[in-house]
């Protein structure tokens, strides 16, 4: 992950605001004595686990003992994880970091047209959201769906006009909006409800280790759960989809919190189409061991890769069944 303001300020409200996760939980009417010593037992954790404010909650550490703890991926250990399996190729990296770059590289893989706001003409821009009717535009090197909002033709005219001007001062990509039709649709129509496939090479073989549904909730264009969206456990062998909807704050629900849309029990639609895109994706950047890859299944049960990362999220690994991955990916280096 390339280390710019916005995710050191993201790492920091992850390894402070105790007191914000606390309220998260509705835990606020604990009593003060408790409070206390839930933040002396989050800091131990920090201390020895390298358990961030937010993992303490989000995988319920003030209900687990130590060695049930010690199973779980918390963000300091992410770090260090991640930069054992991707240190290298740093070319290949970016390939996917840099949405403007991934467009290109993996333009048989997206099924939609992207524009990149680099040296981008008005007349250009503003044919294109004419004939598409919306558009949904990305920071370039944006992370957790921050920055990403819908543009449409039928917009204030000083609106469309200030989004073609953010692009002189920085750097985005104007995509096609996706359609999904079933379930996935239902789930929530306000957003592209994708798959996350995480993949890992080792010895020369490629395998997914998990695959995670996730759908957006609320007043929000994307599906990040980072973003208040929810995410259920997919069985990579089958596309089952095996656990509840549940957040960052540890609820888990059976109906979506949005729609009431059940899918626990439910297949994902094209699921070996779903896998053979990730692992493909994966092999074009072969330097690079551990890859996520954001797939969603779009009308006609067709396949598109929304985004790639080399620094996939473990807290959607870990949340749906509140047990620790830690291990896995060990024995994996």
């Amino acid at each position: 992950m390339k280390l710019t303001r916005d995710t050191l300020v993201d790492y920091y409200h992850r390894f402070t605001g105790f007191r914000e996760h606390f309220r998260k939980q509705n835990l606020i009417s604990t009593p003060p004595h408790i409070y206390v010593g839930m933040k002396a037992d989050w800091l131990c954790s920090l201390l020895t686990l390298g358990a961030s404010a937010e993992d303490y909650f989000i995988y319920r550490f003030y209900e687990k003992n130590w060695r049930t703890r010690k199973q779980f991926v918390t963000a300091w250990k992410s770090l260090f994880l991640i930069r054992h399996f991707n240190h290298a190729a740093p070319e290949e990296r970016r390939m996917v970091e840099d949405k403007t770059i991934f467009a290109v590289e993996f333009r048989d893989y997206v099924r939609r047209e992207i524009l990149s706001s680099d040296g981008l003409e008005w007349d250009t821009f503003r044919e294109f959201l004419r004939r598409l009717g919306r558009v949904i535009i990305k920071p370039a090197e944006g992370f957790n769906g921050n920055g990403v909002y819908i543009l449409r033709d039928t917009d204030d005219a000083t609106l469309i006009q200030n989004a073609y001007g953010s692009f002189r001062t920085g750097r985005y990509v104007i995509e096609e909006v996706l359609e999904q039709d079933g379930f996935l649709r239902e789930m929530n129509p306000a957003t592209l409800n994708t798959i996350r496939v995480n993949v890992v090479r080792k010895d020369g073989s490629y395998r997914i280790q998990n695959a995670i549904l996730r759908s957006g909730q609320g007043d929000v264009v994307t599906d990040n759960i980072c973003a208040g969206g929810v995410v259920c456990e997919i069985d990579v062998e089958s596309g089952l989809i095996m656990t509840p909807y549940c957040d960052l704050t540890g609820r888990r629900v059976l109906k979506h919190p949005l729609t009431g849309v059940v899918v626990l029990g439910r297949v994902i639609p094209a699921w070996e189409s779903v896998k053979e895109a990730a692992l493909s994706a994966a092999k074009k950047i072969s330097g690079v061991r551990y890859t996520s890859w954001d797939v969603a299944v779009i009308k006609g049960s067709n396949v598109a890769i929304v985004e790639g990362n080399t620094y996939g999220n473990f807290n959607i690994q870990q949340v749906p069944r509140q047990e620790g991955i830690l291990k896995q990916y060990q024995e994996l280096r």
